[in-house]
C-alpha cells in the first residue's frame, strides 16, 4: 500500500501528462496523455498513438508502461499512474497486471462506464488501492475539444454522433 498517497500533489503529476496529451493532439493522435511516478519522480511519460503507430493498442496508459516495464516489474506497487481520462477496459486490465496499484486520472470516460466493470470484477476491485479522478478535468476537457472533438463527445457524453 502507497502511504503518502493522499499527501501528493496530484496536480502537479497531471500537468504532465497534459503535456503530454497536448503533444499527441498535435501530432494528429487522440489527445491522451499519461506520467508515471515513483517517490514522487517521474519514471515513465506517454501519450496516445493509435494514429501515428497505426495501432489500436497504442493508448496512452499502455505506451507508459511500456517505457519503463523492466522498472515497474521492482516497483509498481509504489507507483502512481496519471491519466487526462479515465483508464479504458484494456487500459485498466494492463495497468493491474503491470501491478500498478495507484491510479489518477482527470475524466471520466462515460462511454467506457468503468465503475461497473469495476465493480464486478473482484480482482481489479482487491488490486486497486486508489482510484481518484476528476484531477484538473476542465483542462483535459479543453485539450480533448481542440484537438477531438469527436473524442471529446464520446468521452464526455459516452455516445457517439450518428453520421
Amino acid at each position: 500500500m502507497l502511504k503518502n498517497f493522499d499527501t501528493l500533489d496530484h496536480q502537479t503529476f497531471m500537468k504532465e501528462a497534459l503535456i503530454e496529451a497536448e503533444k499527441a493532439g498535435i501530432r494528429g493522435d487522440r489527445p491522451i496523455g499519461s506520467v508515471i511516478i515513483h517517490n514522487g519522480v517521474i519514471i515513465a511519460r506517454g501519450a496516445n498513438s493509435i494514429e501515428t503507430a497505426d495501432s489500436n493498442v497504442a493508448h496512452a496508459e499502455i505506451n507508459t508502461i511500456n517505457k519503463n516495464a523492466s522498472y515497474l516489474r521492482k516497483h509498481a506497487r509504489e507507483c502512481i499512474i496519471y491519466s487526462t481520462v479515465e483508464p479504458c477496459v484494456m487500459c485498466l486490465s494492463t495497468i493491474v497486471m503491470a501491478n500498478i496499484r495507484n491510479i489518477v486520472f482527470a475524466v471520466e470516460d462515460k462511454y467506457m462506464d468503468m465503475e461497473p466493470f469495476i465493480a464486478s470484477n473482484p480482482y481489479i476491485k482487491q488490486r486497486v488501492h486508489n482510484y481518484v479522478g476528476g484531477v484538473l478535468e476542465d483542462e483535459s476537457i479543453d485539450i480533448l475539444k481542440r484537438y477531438s472533438p469527436e473524442a471529446a463527445e464520446v468521452v464526455l457524453h459516452g455516445q457517439r454522433n450518428s453520421k
